[in-house]
């Protein structure tokens, strides 16, 4: 038999040597994972590797970065070979295969004779004894089957035909969204009978339950404000910058309840006069604020939203500030992540803690509720649920929130009050 072992460096530069020691080994950024790398390039399943006897299958598990090997993307299952070089989205791994010596009682004897397979006689009449006779099918079952087969037929279109009248229509729960993301597990669904408020109408708000872990149903959403009202901008606007303030969450969304608390801040932030002034000072430097998003895997758009919500009613250099707080930030994303707009408010809400140089905390306490709350882990990687059970402190949820809010105002700040030109990069 063979082993197959994978060496890669972790975020400490440490050297690491693992061996695939199961028929699934799943390598991924999620706890559960079979080799479990906590970088936020790695999707929470990555890449699976299957043994079949001596050979070792390597399939992508649909990663957001993809997977590469030997410098080809993996875009369908592979046979690893001794020194393989796999890239999980910037993440390096060297393959090793080992031949392992087999047991002793295992090994053929190659002194050993080899014994001739004995000669049977078999009688003239040989036909008759080509099988057993207890062991042939009756003739009749070729004729009752097919009847059985039309009565079972007959039956279920039957039952079909009486239930039909009440007729179902699946409705996307909280995760249904994320069907498309490798890192969550298959969405649940249930279903609304046609009597119920419909469920088609409220489509766009179940969806942008999603990022709240907020109310599940869509008989229980309320309707949609109206598209020229204030709560409509919010949301509008708010979902523009969460999606640009991630890496990779074109679903993302700011629900009604969200943007009434993001709306209540908005009121407050737009009559801070060096508000404008920090905007502009982003919009006049974003070369330089995108080059450091690019050197720190962060975007610009939520780099510069950071750096104005720390200069808080001071005026400043954006880019200087934001340069000071990549260090931190960075450091953050690794361990949190920031490929969804919920990490970055979770970022956000952690960087005085990263400033302490505690990264971890955060990691660890979702870590944590994720095995003790019935809840989906997308649910609970939210602010908006860790301040509604009290496990974050009511500073971290309002600077999450003031952040969200000066995103939400870059851009289009002149719809809210505010005296300056939309930020975009």
């Amino acid at each position: 038999m063979s082993e197959l072992w994978l060496k890669y460096t972790d975020i400490d530069g440490a050297e690491k040597r693992v061996r695939v020691d199961s028929a699934k080994f799943v390598v991924g950024r999620h706890s559960s994972s079979d080799l479990c790398i906590v970088d936020s390039r790695l999707s929470r399943e990555h890449l699976k590797i299957e043994r079949s006897r001596d050979l070792y299958i390597a399939t992508d598990c649909g990663s957001s970065n993809g997977t590469k090997i030997n410098d080809v993307v993996l875009d369908s299952p592979v046979t690893l070979k001794d020194g393989d070089a796999l890239d999980l989205g910037g993440l390096k791994i060297q393959t090793e295969l080992e031949a392992s010596s087999a047991p002793a009682d295992q090994t053929p004897d190659a002194a050993a004779p080899i014994e001739a397979a004995p000669i049977i006689a078999v009688p003239a009449n040989a036909a008759a004894y080509s099988e057993p006779q207890g062991s042939v099918l009756p003739t009749s079952i070729f004729f009752i089957a097919p009847i059985l087969g039309l009565l079972v037929l007959s039956m279920l279109a039957g039952l079909i035909y009486f239930t039909s009248g009440t007729t179902t229509a699946e409705v996307a729960t909280n995760e249904s969204q994320y069907a498309d993301d490798p890192d969550d597990p298959p969405a649940k669904k249930k279903t609304v009978k046609e009597s119920d408020p419909s469920p088609t109408a409220s489509k766009t708000s179940t969806a942008n339950n999603a990022t709240t872990g907020g109310t599940n149903a869509a008989t229980d959403l309320p309707p949609a404000p109206p598209a020229d009202s204030e709560a409509a901008k919010v949301e509008q606007n708010g979902t523009a910058f969460l999606r640009k303030a991630a890496q990779n969450d074109a679903k993302a969304f700011l629900t009604g309840e969200q943007a009434k608390k993001v709306g209540s801040r908005i009121k407050q932030l737009s009559s801070n006069s060096a508000l404008a002034a920090n905007i502009s000072s982003a919009r006049q430097n974003s070369s330089q604020i995108t080059s450091l998003a690019k050197s720190t895997n962060l975007q610009p758009a939520f780099l510069a939203a950071a750096a104005i919500t720390k200069l808080g009613s001071s005026r400043g250099d954006v880019a200087k500030t934001a340069q000071s707080m990549a260090g931190t930030l960075d450091k953050l994303r690794t361990q949190i992540g920031s490929e969804l707009a919920e990490d970055t408010l979770l970022m956000i809400a952690a960087y005085d803690q990263g400033e302490a140089g505690d990264f971890l905390k955060l990691r660890n306490m979702l870590q944590d509720l994720s095995n003790k709350f019935p809840d989906s882990s997308r649910s609970i990687r939210t602010i908006w649920f860790l301040q509604q059970n009290g496990k974050i402190t009511q500073s971290e949820f309002d600077t999450a929130v003031t952040f969200l809010a000066i995103g939400t105002i870059s851009q289009n700040p002149k719809a809210f009050g505010v005296n300056a030109e939309a930020l975009s990069f």
